[in-house]
């Protein structure tokens, strides 16, 4: 065993003796250190401080990743619902801006179509807006949405509104033309097409339809088939609710799906309760070619929730009659 030299000059009050001390002096390699009973008191209570430290430390490092894990939980939750749960009620829908007045589905929800006329029982309150008429009860909600994107910067501009069934049979008279010219100009014929859309020519624009047919030698009957896949005819047009609005943009010379305000239209409408009435990928299900200028009114909770299920009105409307049945 190799041996401790102590020094000389080692007090008598000193009581311990070590290798190396916190408070000593150190010595040569192979030297002891000595540390006063004072000094040795002293090292362990900065060894139990440590220790207490190091025990707050961990504590608080736990409590910090359970607060995280928890706030990362509430952050998750809303968003852990699947499509599926859709609501299942066709009450009217509570709107997310709080001043709009909500109405009854049996209202927000009429469809008006190519294969579904306007129901014989609904009535239209009519109020002017802009120089355009439209159904009283959808006003309110269009003049916020117009201001709010003129508030903006976005010059959005009224087009079109309610047009009655004498109305549009009244403008077909200025088209009566159109459908002869054109099958002249082509060089085809009605049957060559699936489907002709006679837009404002209305009900004048069927009963040509099905004259050409008669007269190329067609059958009444399938005269009358082929005139009756028009669209626009009076008391199938959906502009007669007066929930139809057409927009378009002034400033911007660019067709209107590329421009700004319908841009803005695009992501705000549903906060209003307005949804695009015929989108591009939606034809085969409404009946009508796409058109970006024109929104319907739905109400709010309708299209913020037909937004997300990705359904035109037809669709949606289907949807919320089958909840109602279950």
């Amino acid at each position: 065993m190799k041996k401790i030299r102590f020094r000389d000059t080692i007090s008598t009050k000193m009581d311990f003796l070590l290798w190396k001390g916190d408070d000593g002096m150190r010595k040569n390699k192979g030297e002891k250190v000595v540390k006063s009973r004072a000094g040795w008191k002293k090292a362990d209570q900065v060894r139990k401080i440590k220790i207490v430290m190091t025990f707050v430390v961990v504590a608080l490092c736990i409590s910090i990743a359970a607060g995280a894990v928890l706030a990362w939980i509430e952050i998750e939750q809303p968003f852990a619902e699947e499509p599926s749960s859709a609501p299942v009620s066709s009450q009217p829908p509570v709107s997310s801006e709080a001043e709009l007045p909500v109405y009854d589905n049996t209202f927000n929800l009429v469809v008006v179509n190519l294969d579904t006329p306007l129901p014989d029982d609904f009535t239209v309150q009519l109020e002017e807006y802009e120089g355009f008429s439209f159904e009283e009860r959808i006003v309110e909600a269009l003049s916020k949405m117009v201001e709010d994107a003129r508030a903006d910067g976005i010059a959005l501009e009224i087009a079109g509104g309610y047009i009655s069934k004498e109305e549009q049979d009244a403008q077909s008279q200025a088209a009566v033309a159109t459908l002869p010219a054109f099958f002249r100009d082509t060089g085809t014929s009605p049957g060559d097409y699936d489907q002709i859309v006679t837009g404002a020519l209305g009900q004048l624009g069927s009963e040509i339809l099905r004259d050409l047919m008669e007269q190329e030698g067609y059958s009444r009957v399938r005269a009358e088939d082929q005139a009756e896949k028009t669209v626009g005819r009076g008391g199938y047009n959906e502009r007669q609710t007066g929930m139809l609005v057409d927009f378009s943009s002034s400033g911007e010379d660019v067709p209107f799906e590329q421009s700004q305000a319908y841009q803005w239209l695009m992501r705000n409408c549903v906060n209003y309760g307005f949804v695009l009435r015929y989108p591009e990928n939606k034809t085969s299900a409404t009946g009508t070619a796409y058109t970006p200028s024109c929104f319907r009114y739905v109400g709010t909770e309708n299209a913020v929730k037909m937004r997300e299920y990705s359904m035109c009105l037809e669709e949606y409307a289907q949807y919320i009659r089958q909840q109602s049945a279950n």
